[in-house]
């Protein structure tokens, strides 16, 4: 039918150029109150905040041997700096999709806006000097904008505008991490497109619809159609903060997505432009040469190590030795969220360096050539958010890492990371879905920590004498999750490592000496010993000391009030915790914390204390078991009263005297 061929005009909709909205101020015009502002009065105390973001999308006619049509998106924004910590929200960064020029910016225009001594307004233009556009990986870039003359006050504003050749909406964010005052989203969309919209919204969001005419060039000549302009606003969001345990916060703004499924000519000519994840894998992944192609390149220096790795009989001991050779003498560039190659496999393992993708696309290889079957796994990452399988899109994952199955076994790798063992998950995509790029349609995979925990063993023997100073030692070890974050830590910055762990917590110890054992021995516990010294604290005749010690449990991490976001721990959680406290011959204990077992309403959270007291010893023993990694914002309130009694119940004193002369 002649009709598929048709072009798109909209001569009403090519004209409106980032007009003003209605009710709100135009580029370049910005209210002197605005200028004064100090304080959002909405989101009282935060460091900026959003006065005006605006989109509008439309469609127009697309480049001739290319598409059909394309999407046009403009954009707005203006931002108000209210605190020191706010002048990094000056730092933009506008990405955009680079793979054969699909996408490009133009129209970008950029204001620093400041009041002078004598109140007025002072306007600064960003020169195009101070715009520059960077490459991410051979299918991103982002546009970088330098603002000059940015401080505590200021007002920033820049808007610009993307072509692609393409039919898919853009999704729409009308929350971000500062508050914003005025969002509003315009969409022109002709009635032969047919799309989903999927609101995630719980303040009131004013939607304004309705059918305007406008006109479409096709092989019979410019005909009348009618398009569907839908207006979304949105004001007065606060800020989404960070909270302990919150996972991504980009899953908690309130936005809109949106999917294409249609082209309705008539009732017997409808084009399917849902897509399928088979499409994805056979159009994209597989023909990418910054994916797909790469696991048919043949990787020639690398030959004489894979026969070496071929030597091995047991395929777990051979996938380790490849996974281990690849992870310490390759070095991650730093570069995030990329599931593409940068360098590719090739330069990557000649170069010794490079992106996420180059680094496990390059182990994937590797694996396979020495006959353990591995295949490239998509993530997005728990910081990064979560997915959607019924949304096919690349654009959801942020990385790539190795599925192995050996046997019954299943192995997720991650070359980058230098410290974990082969048989954890990764923390960072525990818990989630991943999209294993396998066979025509792929499969999905939930991942699981399994039976590995965040698991830290603390110990303490002290002996106190009878002027009051105890002279201790502990012992802390840290198994699976927890080994694996102290030794990054530890690894990082030793100085901050003991501060954070053993010094700041404890301002009343004296710590004496901390060695550190085991780090190159991931089969084993991350071994932590300290000497200390700590003069008992006293009032009046009595002494008393804090047998909560080393154990990671020094401070509640749940002490707001409210929460918006849902408590994920990532992994299960293990806490053994022993004492043991000797006082001079003249003193007795005159009080102890009491045996005690509590736990959440669900079992989730179990903890358990018992204490004995023979003669002139004392003997603790605490155990705290999370059988729940996740716990809902709904039930914040139940979780935060458990919180409090527990960290109430860890930090009960202990208290001695001296025996009383008969």
């Amino acid at each position: 039918m002649k009709a598929i061929y048709l072009f798109l005009v909209f001569l009403l909709a090519t004209s409106s150029q980032i007009a003003a909205q209605k009710g709100q101020p135009g580029f370049g015009k910005v209210d002197k109150a605005d200028m004064e502002m100090k304080d959002c009065e909405f989101d009282k105390g935060a460091d900026a905040m959003v006065l005006i973001d605006y989109g509008n999308i439309y469609y127009d006619r697309g480049s001739v041997g290319f598409s059909v049509f394309k999407t046009v998106f403009e954009r707005r924004t203006r931002i108000k700096i209210l605190k020191e910590k706010g002048i990094s929200q000056a730092d933009i960064e506008i990405p955009f999709y680079t793979h054969n020029n699909e996408e490009k910016i133009s129209r970008l225009n950029a204001n620093t806006y400041n009041l002078d001594e004598s109140g007025k307004m002072v306007t600064t233009e960003v020169k195009k000097s101070s715009i520059y556009s960077k490459k991410i990986d051979g299918n991103y870039s982002k546009m970088i904008i330098a603002f000059p003359e940015v401080k505590v006050g200021s007002i920033i504003e820049y808007s610009y505008t993307i072509e692609r050749e393409t039919y898919n909406l853009r999704n729409w964010y009308f929350q971000g991490r500062i508050p914003v005052r005025y969002s509003e989203y315009q969409l022109k969309v002709p009635q032969i497109f047919r799309f989903s919209v999927q609101p995630s919204v719980i303040d009131p969001i004013e939607d304004k619809q309705e059918v305007i005419d406008e006109l479409i060039s096709a092989d019979e000549g410019v005909v009348q159609t009618k398009s569907l302009k839908n207006n979304y606003i949105m004001r007065n969001l606060p800020g989404v903060k960070d909270e302990p345990f919150m996972g991504s916060a980009k899953d908690y703004m309130q936005r809109l997505e949106f999917l294409m499924t249609q082209i309705y000519y008539n009732e017997n000519h409808v084009v399917d432009l849902s897509l399928k994840w088979q499409d994805v894998i056979r159009n994209r992944l597989n023909k990418e040469e910054d994916f797909g192609l790469q696991l048919e390149k043949t990787v020639a220096s690398a030959r004489s190590f894979i026969d070496e790795a071929k030597q091995i009989a047991d395929a777990e001991t051979r996938m380790k030795f490849v996974y281990n050779h690849i992870r310490k003498s390759i070095s991650w560039n730093g570069d995030e969220d990329y599931v593409y190659t940068d360098n590719g496999i090739v330069k990557t393992w000649e170069t010794k360096t490079g992106n996420v993708a180059d680094i496990n696309l390059l182990l994937i290889k590797l694996l396979n050539e020495a006959g353990v079957k591995a295949t490239p796994i998509l993530f997005s990452t728990r910081d990064h958010g979560l997915v959607t399988p019924n949304y096919p899109f690349i654009s959801q994952f942020n990385t790539v890492m190795a599925y192995v199955l050996i046997k019954d076994k299943t192995f997720v790798l991650d070359a980058t990371d230098k410290v974990i063992n082969c048989k954890l998950v990764p923390e960072k995509v525990v818990n989630t879905n991943g999209f294993i790029v396998e066979g025509e349609s792929g499969k999905w995979k939930d991942i699981l920590a399994g039976k590995s925990k965040y698991k830290v063993m603390a110990a303490v023997q002290g002996e106190i004498d009878e002027a009051g100073k105890m002279q201790g030692n502990g012992l802390v070890n840290c198994y699976d999750y927890a080994r694996v974050q102290r030794i990054k830590e530890w690894t990082a910055d030793k100085q901050k490592f003991q501060n954070d762990y053993f010094i700041k917590s404890y301002p009343g110890l004296q710590i004496e000496d901390i060695t550190i054992n085991n780090v190159d021995a991931d089969s084993l516990p991350l071994e932590q010993k300290v000497k200390f010294s700590s003069l008992l604290n006293s009032s009046g005749e009595y002494r008393y000391f804090n047998i909560n010690l080393f154990s990671d449990l020094e401070k509640n991490p749940f002490i707001a009030n409210t929460r918006i976001s849902d408590v994920d721990f990532g992994v299960l959680q293990d806490y053994i915790i022993f004492g043991n406290y000797t006082i001079p011959p003249g003193f007795i204990f005159d009080g102890v914390p009491e045996n005690i077992s509590m736990t959440t309403s669900d079992n989730g959270i179990v903890f358990s204390r018992t204490v004995q007291v023979e003669s002139n010893l004392l003997n603790v023993r605490m155990t705290l078991e999370f059988n729940k990694t996740f716990y809902t914002a709904d039930s914040y309130p139940e979780f935060k009263e458990f919180y409090k009694r527990l960290f109430d119940k860890l930090n009960e004193q202990v208290v001695i005297k001296k025996k009383t002369t008969p």
